[in-house]
């Protein structure tokens, strides 16, 4: 074994030497070598060498895997000598229906140029030990044999002394619904340990959406978008971030349809619109509000629709201002049976399709009940009081949002308020897009509250196509659930397991509902799946886990308690006594095993010096299972070499926008020793079995209380020897025979062509949230349409769309409408805005430090000023500059960009740390908000922990920072470069 020092620069080098020493040469191509005893090949021109080049030995349909990318292209990866050469975008898609565009063609430039990071100079391709200081980069490469021992003994020593739920399994973005994730899941689930959902940690979980619909992942396929007439694209950029998509929003305009961008940044997206709404960063809540008004005002509020919908006309209470409910009125009755006014009856009725009316359905039939005035009722202690419907108290609180009003909140003008405003009143079918970039303000749920009140109010959603809401839809594939639980209870196992776990009562309860077609199986499916991952699974949630553990509540108190009615402690302390989301491992016990992969948090996370201070200490054990070296992995004790995306079979994880199956095959074999993950778990659970068997190892309590038997592990991660250590593609096919969506799909065929056509959108789960039941694999993919065709109740407190929310925290705070409240200075009061989007050159920092790409943009993080902003510091373009806060100082580039709004400090995101001075990248600046509202619980209904639903997670677009020019950037440089 050799032991080898790397400075910061050198060190992101070691697997590219790897790599050549394992035979890859540059250009991705072998010189030809003759067969033994063959003539060799003779080149007589330039010519020759060039058809040479364009020759190769096999295609292969393949794609990008187990990647956080939404856009699921279909790729030809070009074979030659045993290297992919090069990838190639198909044209095998069709049109959905006659007169909407086809998707064809599928790719970026990401995509085009994979083979530059499979075969990068950033590439692992042995598994290696750290030999000194975690960070300090001394690395020695060891045996596969070696690295999965003393990682399986490190793993059993844990879980002896501390627990299984002090391990933990960094999920992160990225993942797929192939075997990749499957070992994932399946072997720490059967470890028992903690398994964070990031969702709302790294920003992307739309709370307003689950706060109103019950579910964040809204919407349908992307050509969708051609069928409206009114599309806004509200803070989203698909130029950047669904450039394989991006055509049906233009395809859309020429089919006349006004497309409207709302960004505080002239983006790649709004050069091609119709009108562009640069408003203040953080004031989007007051242009819908004033929207919203004017809609209602002006007579073009579709009311059926909203009546039957929406809880417009659920009654509140004006003593206590909470609903009406069953237990107001009658001795031992429900919370949550609400009621509406009937005019006929001049009384009370409850509402049709409430969470606690056993019937899901929301019809109203002769009832037509009004959503507005006032009414009186005789409580069941013989008070009266008097209520409203929640239509009278939306009307009030849209009043004062008159257009001067917006224009003077946003900065824009008030004819421009007005047209916009206008436009989406006299549209037919408005669209919304506002996908993941759309909630990392710390008051983002407010935002999307208010844009969606706007589509309530028109009757757009679920109605009609080209008319709705897109935050990211996701078709589902149960065969993956079955596969990650196969052995196990699992997350969706049989129904004894499920009544074992949630009781006989409420299982069977209902599946009788199911057959008296009292719930659809989307609702019961989805009733499973949030009731499982609050009680028995091993899931819990990044937000959590970091407050407890970051080191960051002072912080956080700081920016926050002056903000709320309570300090933010109090709220958690409430949360998690009352159970109300889930903490594992329990505040009072740090992790003692962090294992990541493809989640890089020390890249990602918010403050994450205060990560490496305070979590990184107390670990026993880091792993990073990985294709490529990573800012985490420099901090890492091993590093194990995982297969890249072509050199593995898999799928690619099912958005919406693009209604295929798409398949992903192993071209060539893994690069160096990489293993794919399958092979790695499997040995991992093989070792861990043995060494539990021989120290005798008891049964022990793992997350949740969770019964966890290390001795057995290995016999139930292969089904009891059903799956081998190179099974990733029988578990990967065994997953597409297995899904509802897929059924009938011949996977021959499948392979060589790549894709093939959901035939249905596959139920719901955990981020599957389509309710669609009607759709065949024909036609353009529209979600939420169960709910207007079939009357089926939504998975809130109401029953229906809901702006009010009556929770007492939602209540004490101000907030149970929609609202516009002002963005905190987080990180002081400075007088720049730090505003974030995804870059076009890298899927989080997959490709962030690829030569190619580098080429393509400016080759270094860059900070974007407006040149007025920037002179007025004295920061010439392209010079260096400091950026401070409370927090400390970063440097970075400024570029002069009129693209950019005064006073906005604009970048992209996913630079390594390492490729800033320092080590220190803007989230060393950024103490990621959380909104205390987001613990809440108890209440039933849309409110409380669900796994990629509900949860509290960080904001980063508040921050604020000062900038100057950087004085001794020559001299500090040099320093770097000589150490």
């Amino acid at each position: 074994m050799t032991t080898t020092k790397f400075d910061r620069r050198v060190f992101l080098n070691l697997s590219g030497l790897t790599a050549l020493s394992v035979g890859l040469p540059s250009c991705h191509l072998k010189p030809s070598t003759p067969a033994a005893g063959g003539p060799v090949a003779k080149l007589g021109s330039w010519e020759d060498l060039y058809r040479q080049r364009w020759t190769w030995d096999s295609v292969t349909k393949g794609s990008h895997g187990w990647l956080n990318c939404r856009s699921a292209c279909n790729w030809d990866l070009y074979v030659k000598d045993g290297v992919v050469v090069r990838e190639e975008q198909t044209a095998n898609y069709e049109a959905s229906e006659e007169g909407v565009p086809d998707f064809n063609p599928r790719g970026c430039q990401k995509g085009g140029c994979y083979t530059e990071v499979m075969y990068g100079p950033t590439r692992l391709t042995v598994p290696m030990k750290r030999a000194g200081a975690r960070g300090e980069g001394k690395w020695r490469r060891i045996s596969w044999d070696q690295a999965i021992e003393e990682i399986a003994e490190k793993l059993v020593d844990i879980s002896e002394k501390h627990g299984p739920e002090t391990i933990v399994q960094d999920l992160g973005p990225h993942f797929d619904y192939g075997a990749t994730t499957v070992a994932r899941n399946r072997f720490f689930g059967m470890m028992g340990a903690a398994m964070p959902d990031d969702w709302a940690e790294i920003g992307d979980l739309n709370m307003g959406a689950t706060l109103t619909l019950g579910m964040p992942h809204i919407g349908g396929s992307s050509d969708e978008w051609f069928l409206s007439d009114f599309l806004v694209v509200w803070m989203m950029n698909p130029s950047v971030t669904q450039i394989p998509d991006a055509h049906f929003l233009f395809e859309a305009r020429y089919n006349g349809a006004q497309l409207t961008v709302i960004d505080p940044i002239y983006s790649a997206t709004a050069i091609h619109a119709d009108h562009w709404l640069p408003l203040k960063p953080g004031t989007d809540a007051g242009l819908a509000l004033a929207t919203a008004r004017h809609i209602w005002a002006s007579g073009r509020i579709d009311l059926d629709y909203v009546r039957e919908q929406t809880d417009f006309p659920i009654l509140v209470r004006l003593d206590t201002g909470r609903f009406l409910r069953q237990s107001d009125l009658e001795e031992g009755g429900k919370d949550n049976i609400l009621y509406m006014w009937d005019p006929a009856k001049k009384a009370a009725v409850p509402a049709p399709g409430c969470e606690g009316d056993r019937n899901s359905k929301i019809g109203l039939g002769d009832l037509v009940p009004p959503i507005e005035g006032l009414f009186e009722v005789r409580l069941k202690s013989g008070a009266k009081v008097q209520v409203v419907p929640v239509g009278a108290l939306i009307k009030e609180h849209l009043a004062p949002w008159t257009f001067e009003r917006a224009a003077a909140l946003t900065g824009l003008g008030v004819e421009a308020v007005r047209t916009f405003a206008e436009g989406f009143a006299a549209a037919k079918r408005p669209m919304v897009l506002s996908s993941w970039g759309s909630n990392r303000y710390l008051h983002s749920d407010q935002m999307n509250r208010a844009k969606l009140l706007c589509l309530s109010l028109k009757g757009a959603l679920g109605k009609e196509k080209g008319a709705g809401y897109h935050s990211t839809g996701w078709i589902g594939m149960n065969g993956f659930n079955k596969a990650v639980s196969e052995g196990t209870t699992g997350a969706f196992g049989g129904v004894k397991s499920l009544a074992a776990i949630l009781g006989n009562d409420y299982t069977y309860g209902l599946i009788l509902d199911k057959i008296a077609g009292r719930k659809s199986a989307a609702q019961v499916e989805h009733r499973i799946a949030k009731s499982l991952v609050s009680s028995a699974a091993t899931l819990t949630n990044s937000g959590s886990q970091n407050y407890n553990h970051q080191g960051i509540k002072e912080i956080l108190a700081k920016e926050e308690d002056h903000l709320y009615p309570r300090p933010l402690a109090a709220y958690v302390d409430e949360s998690q006594d009352k159970g109300w989301v889930p903490v594992c491992p329990a505040p009072n016990k740090a992790p003692r095993a962090w294992i990541t992969g493809g989640s890089n948090v020390l890249r990602r996370s918010n403050m994450p010096q205060r990560f490496l201070e305070h979590v990184w200490p107390k670990l026993d054990l880091v792993v990073d299972i990985n294709q490529k070296n990573t800012f985490t992995g420099l901090h890492a004790d091993y590093l194990l070499p995982a297969a890249g995306y072509y050199e593995k079979p898999g799928i690619k994880y099912t958005v919406a926008y693009i209604p295929y199956l798409q398949y992903c095959g192993a071209a060539v074999k893994p690069v160096g020793e990489s293993k794919d993950e399958w092979e790695i778990f499997y040995l991992l659970s093989r070792a861990v079995q043995r060494i539990a068997k021989k120290r005798r190892t008891r049964a022990l309590a793992g997350c949740g209380g969770k019964v966890v038997d290390l001795r057995t592990i290995g016999d139930r991660f292969t089904s009891g020897g059903k799956h081998g250590p190179h099974d990733a593609a029988k578990v990967t096919d065994s997953i597409i025979r297995k899904s509802a969506s897929t059924k009938g799909v011949n996977l021959k065929a499948l392979k060589k062509n790549g894709i093939a056509k959901f035939v249905n959108s596959g139920g719901t789960g955990i981020q599957e949230n389509i309710y669609n039941s009607d759709w065949e694999g024909e036609g353009v993919l529209q979600a939420l349409t169960d709910f207007v065709r079939h009357k089926a109740s939504y998975m809130t407190l109401t029953g229906r769309q809901q702006y009010y929310v009556d929770h007492p925290w939602f209540l004490e705070a101000g907030e149970a409408l929609p609202t516009h409240i002002d963005s905190p200075k987080a990180g002081g009061d400075h007088p720049f805005q730090m505003v974030s989007c995804h870059s076009r050159w890298s899927v989080h920092s997959v490709w962030r430090d690829t030569p190619m790409l580098l080429r393509l943009q400016r080759g270094e993080p860059q900070l974007y000023l407006n040149p007025a902003d920037a002179k007025a510091i004295g920061v010439k373009d392209g010079a260096w500059g400091e950026i401070s806060n409370d927090y400390g100082k970063i440097r970075m580039r400024i570029k002069y960009s009129t693209m950019v709004r005064p006073k906005v400090a604009y970048y992209f995101h996913a630079w390594e740390p390492h490729q800033f001075p320092d080590h220190r990248s803007y989230k060393f600046l950024t103490p990621g908000l959380m909104n205390p509202l987001h613990f809440a619980g108890g209440e039933g209904g849309q409110l409380g922990f669900f796994f990629g639903h509900f949860e509290p997670g960080t904001h980063v677009q508040d921050t604020r920072v000062a900038i100057a020019p950087w004085r001794d950037v020559e001299p500090t440089l040099r320093r770097e470069t000589a150490t």
